[in-house]
């Protein structure tokens, strides 16, 4: 770890960082990217890395496959980002001007959904940055650290590495913290460190108002919202105490009763598993695009991300992952879901 490197992870090397100054000095313009359906580390990570590219002067564009919730829509650079599935033709030129391609918070180029040919067919180089189990080798640079809470930890990281750190300013730093904080289950989830609260410390120091940013992300709700929040979990939570699991599962016909939108769901699966006894949950819905989608979280020692791999096409984290099933109607999915429970139950049966 370099002297500028305090509570950032060993990966940023001075040897890549090298090579990533000279990739950023080539003739182009930097195109920023993150995951389908992204998230407050997706997008917090995406914007903290363009607004501190911003007001170093070197000019970056952000291309998201997709929407993302209403919720993030008020962080700095918001109105810059080019969504694939509404500018496609815009974002095919972005990236042929790209001089170099920043992945953010996935690990396989699928993970960009419709946006992934385009990326994979552009011979500009890739920096991959993430903290997700399993990197695929497609990058020119790696930087993956799955010690770390969150992409956007990873992007303090290397604004640290590059001596920058005392240079973060409020626009930055306010990414930055909705980054962690959404992927850390606000500072509540295990891959939280000391050193997730002393960057945390540090961002308020440069002038992030932490209490507005919680406020933005999560006193927002919609009436619509809360009637479905309250619909699914009075009507459509299942709990197997004897099998110390949980799940909630709903329909498009259901979300669309109370006039869904992007994160109306977020946060459902955690309250699931806030119940007493329970150790593993699951959220599973219909997606517009005819998938079942899963959610999966635990806690304790029981690892979900096993889970997702062997069963749903999926993966992520320990204690918090996700997949996606094509092919089936999301009464199979559950039915697949319940049909688990008894062989984890086991592993499942002990106390926090």
């Amino acid at each position: 770890m370099t002297s500028n490197q305090k509570y950032g992870s060993p990966v940023f090397t001075p040897e890549s960082m090298a090579q990533c100054a000279e990739l950023l000095a080539a003739p182009g313009t930097p195109v920023i990217t993150a995951h389908r359906g992204p998230d407050g580390d997706a997008i917090g990570s995406a914007l903290a890395l363009w607004n501190h590219l911003s007001e170093l002067g070197v000019h970056a564009t952000v291309v998201m496959p997709d929407h993302y919730p209403s919720f993030l829509h008020w962080l700095p650079g918001h109105e810059s980002v080019l969504l694939f599935e509404q500018h496609a033709e815009e974002v095919q030129t972005a990236v042929d001007a790209a001089n170099v391609i920043f992945c953010l918070d996935y690990n396989d180029l699928s993970r960009t959904g419709a946006l992934a040919p385009v990326l994979e067919a552009s011979p500009a180089p890739k920096i991959m940055i993430d903290h997700h189990q399993h990197p695929k080798d497609f990058a020119a640079i790696t930087w993956s650290d799955t010690s770390r809470c969150s992409t956007a930890e990873l992007i303090y990281g290397w604004i640290e590495a590059r001596g920058e750190a005392g240079e973060i300013s409020p626009e930055t730093g306010s990414c930055l913290y909705t980054g962690i904080m959404t992927d850390s289950g606000s500072f509540r989830f295990p891959s939280v460190t000391q050193g997730t609260h002393r960057i945390a410390a540090h961002l308020i120091e440069r002038g992030v108002d932490h209490a507005v940013i919680h406020s933005r992300v999560y006193d927002t709700n919609q009436v619509d919202r809360m009637r479905l929040v309250g619909y699914a979990l009075s009507e459509k939570l299942r709990v197997w105490p004897e099998h110390h699991a949980a799940l909630i599962a709903l329909s498009q016909e259901e979300l669309k009763r109370f006039h869904y939108r992007s994160g109306d769901t977020e946060g459902l699966v955690n309250q699931a598993l806030s119940i007493e006894g329970v150790n593993m949950a699951a959220f599973i819905h219909e997606s517009h695009d005819g998938r079942i989608k899963l959610s999966l979280r635990s806690r304790g020692s029981f690892s979900v991300r096993e889970v997702a791999a062997a069963h749903f096409n999926g993966g992520g984290h320990f204690n918090a992952s996700g997949g996606a099933v094509e092919g089936a109607t999301l009464d199979e999915v559950v039915a697949q879901f319940e049909h688990l429970l008894p062989g984890l139950a086991p592993a499942l049966d002990y106390s926090i």
